[in-house]
């Protein structure tokens, strides 16, 4: 699992670091403190080899209707392209460095694949703008490449050290937000799944914990078109309308089911659920993780729900909160492990 987390230059981060991370780690702090954008420069780290990385990550903050603006540039600190961005990981004794730079030289050539006239519209807007170059290290292996923009799709230009220029996968990871929990779609593909590999039960008694009227979750065809229904006393409900509460719920625990050994990015874990869900909801994601051995980075605003993963997670050990804030314009973030926030909650700290 991830022990140790370097940013800089990404976003709102110039200099930061993250240090002693456990197998569930919440952090909170004040907005534009950059929460969101700790999450997001892990998943551009994990998914940094593929094309489409770019525009997940600005996707997750909603589309950018300045057309002046490059798909690099929010990635840069203060949107100034001459920085360099480096995300390192720590994990397992070892260090992983992702770093990406303005390169205003280079033109995309003799691609496999993609037609001359395909190339030559990317090659005229790399002369107008500039191509981002990458390089990856972990150990002994080694990438380096560029990405390119035809103001439509990006192009990806990669070398590694491995035979046959194989891509060292990386480790299963996703993002989760509060638009993104409300997905019903990515819930019907993941119990899709369970039911295929007659595991469903699994889940279903999860969703019991949390609403015990719940007796099944079914898939069922309407006019050719796939639905998810909850089996609620007796009655079959949409799951759209069994609240956003048990649909997060359900991306939550299938996406740390689907990453076993895996790392799940949770952006404002507490939107959807009421207060009183707290405790069984630490205790689910507690128990899953732990059976998935799944590492989790979640962030909250939430007092309650601190103090309902200081009294829900059953091992200490396994459990770290962060507190981001700002300190002499510069962004820290403090450590608190259990017994420090169990002190801190007693003497009514202000810890969110």
């Amino acid at each position: 699992m991830i022990q140790k987390l370097i940013i800089e230059n990404f976003r709102g981060l110039q200099s930061f670091q993250m240090k002693d991370m456990c197998r569930i780690n919440l952090i909170s702090g004040r907005n534009n403190v950059g929460k969101s954008t700790l999450l997001e420069a892990l998943f551009l780290f994990m998914d940094h080899a593929a094309a489409e990385s770019f525009m997940n990550i600005n996707g997750f903050r909603g589309p950018i209707v300045n057309g002046n603006i490059s798909l690099w540039e929010p990635l840069f600190y203060q949107m100034d392209s001459e920085r360099c961005i480096r995300i390192c990981v720590s994990e397992n004794d070892h260090e992983s460095c992702l770093t990406y730079k303005k390169d205003e030289n280079y033109l995309p050539f003799n691609m496999n694949g993609l037609s001359e006239e395909i190339l030559a519209q990317f090659r005229a807007v790399t002369k107008t703008s500039y191509s981002l170059s990458f390089t990856f290290d972990e150990e002994e292996y080694h990438e380096e490449g560029h990405f390119s923009l035809n103001g439509v799709s990006v192009l990806r230009d990669i070398k590694t050290s491995l035979p046959g220029n194989e891509i060292k996968l990386m480790k299963s990871t996703q993002f989760i937000n509060a638009a993104l929990a409300r997905n019903a779609d990515s819930v019907l593909t993941g119990i899709a799944k369970l039911e295929l590999s007659g595991t469903k039960e699994s889940v279903v008694q999860v969703l019991k914990e949390l609403d015990p009227t719940i007796e099944d979750i079914l898939t069922l065809s309407m006019q050719g078109v796939a639905q998810l229904y909850i089996r609620s006393n007796g009655r079959l409900i949409p799951l759209q309308y069994a609240g956003d509460g048990v649909v997060k719920l359900l991306n939550i625990c299938l996406a740390i089911m689907e990453r076993k050994n895996g790392l799940l990015l949770i952006d404002e874990i507490e939107t959807g659920f009421h207060y009183s869900m707290y405790s069984k909801l630490w205790k689910i994601i507690d128990r899953i993780s732990k059976e998935a051995n799944c590492q989790i980075i979640a962030t909250t605003h939430c007092y309650e729900l601190i103090s309902a993963a200081v009294d829900s997670i059953n091992n200490p050990q396994s459990f770290a909160y962060y507190r981001m804030g700002h300190v002499n314009d510069k962004i820290t973030i403090h450590r608190f492990n259990h017994s420090m926030l169990v002190d801190a909650l007693k003497a009514e700290m202000e810890v969110r």
